[in-house]
């Protein structure tokens, strides 16, 4: 199996947050400064830029252009509470298509897709009826995604813990794959909420096989879902890990790491952390 290369959503760095452009600009340094191979554009940024989404997308092609890191994977926007608002669902799937585009546009291997489901009390749970919504919803930017020269995965949502019993839809690796086959799709496995289902990673990867396409790499203390790095929550990942290897993942090693709260001073020690746990991680493979 060849080393997997390194990578990380866009969001370690915090300057200068005034120009976007002026933003990627600094954190490509920063993320290729401190060790990482590849990145993962967050495309909720486009939600705010309307008609200047162009402009940006072309002076990040140019920035990159220049150097050795890209942005490989893309991570579509999501609404968590797009069901309990229908009247959000119009304008999400336009900023959806947009991001489509800009995603093709940057040239990105993968882009992700959250399926829109929510936690349920487990007495309410229709899976039939679940599934039939996600397809729906996902369906058009599938067929889209096509049309632009795209590949897109569908991810494994995390229940919400209640005092009662709950599900959510594409929790467990038979429903993601339930989805992904339908729509033709591969898939994006989030150890963080695998975890959080009390799912064994091992097994939820050896059941997803080939389909998996994109990593999700963070890590909790198996309630919510607080994207740590590895190490620092509760995931075994000497289990995780020697699965990948069997099912001969050969995608990228992607962080997906909540990072608001690190100090500015901190900011690089904090990712040149993240890149050493990345490659002590590679050795169990």
């Amino acid at each position: 199996m060849k080393k997997l290369r390194i990578s990380s959503s866009f969001n370690l760095h915090t300057q200068p947050t005034d120009d976007l452009i002026k933003n990627v600009q600094y954190g490509l340094d920063f993320m290729e400064r401190c060790g990482f191979e590849a990145l993962d554009f967050t495309a909720n940024i486009l939600k705010s830029l309307d008609e200047r989404y162009e402009q940006v997308i072309d002076s990040i092609l140019e920035d990159t252009a220049r150097r050795k890191i890209k942005f490989e994977l893309c991570h579509l926007p999501f609404d968590p509470k797009l069901n309990a608002y229908p009247e959000r669902i119009i304008p999400f799937n336009s900023v959806m298509h947009r991001a489509i585009d800009a995603a093709a546009k940057l040239g990105v291997k993968y882009a992700v897709m959250h399926p829109n489901t929510t936690t349920l009390p487990l007495a309410d749970f229709d899976s039939k009826l679940c599934f039939n919504s996600v397809i729906s919803h996902l369906a058009p930017f599938v067929e889209h995604a096509e049309r632009v020269g795209l590949r897109v995965v569908v991810e494994n949502m995390c229940v919400i813990h209640e005092k009662y019993p709950t599900h959510r839809y594409c929790q467990t690796p038979e429903e993601l794959a339930e989805v992904a086959d339908k729509l033709g799709i591969g898939v994006c496995w989030d150890f963080g909420h695998g975890h959080i289902g009390g799912l064994r990673q091992s097994e939820a990867l050896r059941y997803l096989g080939s389909r998996i396409k994109v990593l999700h790499v963070n890590d909790n203390m198996g309630y919510g879902d607080d994207h740590l790095p590895p190490f620092i929550g509760t995931i075994d990942w000497q289990d995780a890990m020697t699965e990948l290897s069997k099912i001969g993942f050969d995608g990228l090693f992607n962080y997906e790491i909540a990072a608001h709260r690190v100090p500015t001073d901190a900011k690089e020690s904090f990712a040149r952390y993240l890149v050493s746990a990345a490659n002590e991680l590679l050795t169990y493979l």
